[in-house]
């Protein structure tokens, strides 16, 4: 009789942590995500602008701009002409923070932004549907000028696209060096947008020059910097070894991600109840150990 009482015993005690870890998951908190803009709200085109926040779902934010003249899906925040649905990856902390600096000046397709509001919305890689948004109004300057690319090699070429209210049909470009010599002048003229752009030869050694755009029709000037490093040297790749493969679900998302670029996947956290149901069942295996110890 003493053996089947202990058997009942047993049993029961594993029915009940079979069901403590069959439901502890289901009930377990899923995580969110949250976006915050650092500013006042509202930023010139080509200014720098911080995004940070928190996501407790996945290892890896995705940020989309969507505004008037973009696609309703969404488009990367560096890309205004990549494909709708895609999005800008973001690396996600240890402890859950995330955090983008947005050069707006780099962005590809910089000059179909506007005078207007946009939302920038972020979201987990692995679950989409946690997601949350925040907007930024965005203002085309009087007169402003962008290097593209901002950072070009000796001999490669580089645009200079800006944007002048009204239109100017006198545009002068004057490149300096850091002692303030000019050293190339171009002209070129705005459109009655206000449009403008110029493609120049980088001819100069490596180092930081001084970009002065300025027009007889504008109240002001406008100045930025080109940065020009020397010529890269091609990597050769190994002729053997597994070829580095991207993920087909980042494919899919229309998301580019550079595969030399390894990072450690952060330890997911336990819930609370997960944690209860450990210690509960931990309980309970000493209880069934003391009982079985006594009947025996």
């Amino acid at each position: 009789m003493g053996i089947f009482q202990n058997y009942r015993i047993l049993s029961f005690l594993v029915v009940i942590i079979a069901l403590l870890w069959c439901f502890s998951p289901v009930l377990a908190d899923n995580g969110s995500i949250s976006i915050t803009y650092r500013g006042s709200g509202g930023s010139y085109i080509g200014d720098v602008i911080i995004f940070d926040g928190y996501n407790t779902v996945g290892n890896t934010t995705v940020l989309q701009i969507t505004g008037p003249g973009l696609p309703a899906a969404g488009v990367p925040i560096y890309n205004l002409n990549g494909p709708a649905g895609a999005g800008t990856p973001v690396e996600v902390n240890p402890d859950g923070s995330w955090k983008v600096v947005w050069y707006t000046a780099n962005i590809q397709g910089i000059n179909q932004m506007q005078t207007t509001r946009y939302y920038i919305t972020a979201f987990d890689l692995s679950n989409p549907a946690k997601n949350a948004t925040t907007s930024i109004m965005m203002a085309k300057r009087e007169f402003y000028a962008v290097p593209t690319p901002n950072t070009v090699e000796t001999g490669d070429y580089i645009q200079i696209l800006g944007y002048a209210e009204g239109g100017a049909p006198d545009i002068h470009i004057e490149i300096q060096d850091m002692s303030g010599n000019v050293i190339h002048v171009y002209d070129t003229a705005a459109t009655n947008s206000g449009d403008f752009n110029y493609d120049f030869h980088i001819n100069m050694p490596p180092g930081d020059y001084p970009v002065i755009i300025s027009s007889a029709t504008m109240k002001t000037s406008y100045q930025t910097i080109i940065h020009v490093i020397p010529p890269q040297t091609p990597t050769l790749l190994p002729t053997t070894g597994p070829t580095p493969v991207i993920p087909v679900s980042l494919v899919t998302a229309g998301i580019t991600v550079t595969p030399a670029v390894a990072r450690t996947t952060a330890p997911a956290s336990l819930s609370p109840l997960t944690i209860i149901a450990g210690l509960i069942t931990a309980g309970l295996v000493v209880l069934l150990i003391l009982v079985l110890g006594r009947k025996i």
